[in-house]
C-alpha cells in the first residue's frame, strides 16, 4: 500500500468511497480527516476496490474500518485482511477504529474478526429542534443559562457568521480557552484542525458561527451538513469565564445556520467525564455506538 499524508485535493477521492457508505458517523466526513490529518497524521492509499486510512494519533498507530467502493461487496473481506496485514509488517497491532452502522455490518459479514464496544467514541445525535427550541422541562436549566447571559450581556453581544478571513480572531478565542486548561498532546493538533477547516471553508461547505461580546470574538462553531438529513459540528470554543456562553454559541449556531437538517451530531466526550455531562445533560435523540475491530 502507498500511503500518502490526505490534503484537499484527495476530497473527490474520499467521498467516491463514503457517499456510497451513508455514514452517520463523524470520522469519515472529508472535513474531520483533513483536520486532523495536519502534520501527517492521517494518511490515505487505495487499492483497485477500497480506501486504507492510517492514523498515527499521539502514541497510537492504528487505521479506521477500509471502505470499499461498495458497501455490500465481497471484497471486504479482502481488503481487512490486507491493512491487518499491513500493520503487523509495520509494527502496528492490528486495531480498526470508527466502526458503527454499515461499517459493522460489513465488520460482521467478514470472518477472523472481533467487534469491542468503543463507548468513549460513541456520536451524541440530537434532533435540530430539540437544539433550536430548548423546550421542555429537560432542556429547563438550559434555558435558564441563556437567561443569566442575556440579563448580563444582552445588549452587548452579537452572533456573527464566522468566515475564513477571521482565523486570527478564532485562534485568539482557541488560545484563551486554551491558558485555563491542563495542556495535552492534542492542543497543537486541534489549532491546527481549526486553520484547517477556516482556510478551506468554502471548498469543505463548512458553517461558522460565533458571539461578539463588546465588539470581540468570545466564541465560534465550526460545522457542516454532511447529508440532507444530518449536520456535525467539529469545533465549539468559547471563554469559560464568561456564564452560558456555551449555551449560548450552541443555540445561536443552530438557529442561524443548521435548520435544514433533522439531526445534528455532536460527536463523542472521548471519555472525558465533564464533556460527557454537558452532552447527556442535552438529553441525545440516539447515541450512534462505535467499536474497535481486532482479528482473532
Amino acid at each position: 500500500m502507498d500511503f500518502k499524508p490526505i490534503d484537499i485535493s484527495m476530497k473527490q477521492m474520499v467521498e467516491h468511497y463514503t457517499a456510497k457508505w451513508k455514514l452517520e458517523c463523524s470520522e469519515y466526513t472529508f472535513s474531520n480527516l483533513l483536520m486532523w490529518g495536519c502534520g501527517g497524521n492521517i494518511m490515505l492509499a487505495e487499492d483497485e476496490q477500497a480506501l486504507y486510512i492510517l492514523l498515527h494519533w499521539g502514541n497510537e498507530r492504528f487505521m479506521f474500518a477500509p471502505l470499499t467502493v461498495e458497501p455490500e461487496s465481497e471484497y471486504y473481506q479482502t481488503a481487512l485482511d490486507k491493512a491487518a496485514e499491513y500493520m503487523r509488517t509495520h509494527g502496528i497491532d492490528p486495531v480498526f477504529k470508527g466502526i458503527s452502522g454499515p461499517i459493522k455490518a460489513a465488520f460482521e459479514r467478514c470472518t477472523g474478526y472481533e467487534l469491542i464496544d468503543d463507548r468513549n467514541n460513541s456520536d451524541y445525535v440530537y434532533t435540530m429542534e430539540s437544539l433550536r427550541d430548548l423546550a421542555g422541562k429537560k432542556l429547563h436549566a438550559k434555558r435558564n443559562h441563556i437567561h443569566q447571559f442575556m440579563a448580563q450581556y444582552g445588549e452587548r453581544y452579537e452572533y456573527v457568521k464566522i468566515t475564513g478571513d477571521m482565523m486570527g480572531e478564532c485562534v485568539d478565542v482557541y488560545n484563551e480557552w486554551l491558558s485555563e486548561k491542563s495542556p495535552d498532546e492534542t492542543d497543537n493538533m486541534e489549532l491546527c484542525a481549526i486553520k484547517t477547516l477556516l482556510m478551506h471553508m468554502d471548498v469543505l461547505g463548512i458553517r461558522g458561527g460565533g458571539i461578539r461580546i463588546d465588539g470581540k470574538l468570545a466564541a465560534f462553531t465550526l460545522g457542516q451538513k454532511m447529508d440532507d438529513n444530518m449536520a456535525v459540528v467539529h469545533i465549539e470554543k468559547a471563554d469559560n469565564e464568561i456564564m452560558g456562553l456555551y449555551t449560548v454559541i450552541n443555540n445561536q449556531f443552530v438557529q442561524n445556520e443548521l435548520t435544514d437538517v433533522k439531526f445534528i451530531n455532536r460527536e463523542e466526550d472521548m471519555g472525558m467525564e465533564g464533556l460527557r455531562k454537558a452532552k447527556l445533560s442535552y438529553y441525545p435523540a440516539y447515541m450512534i455506538d462505535k467499536f474497535d475491530g481486532r482479528p482473532i
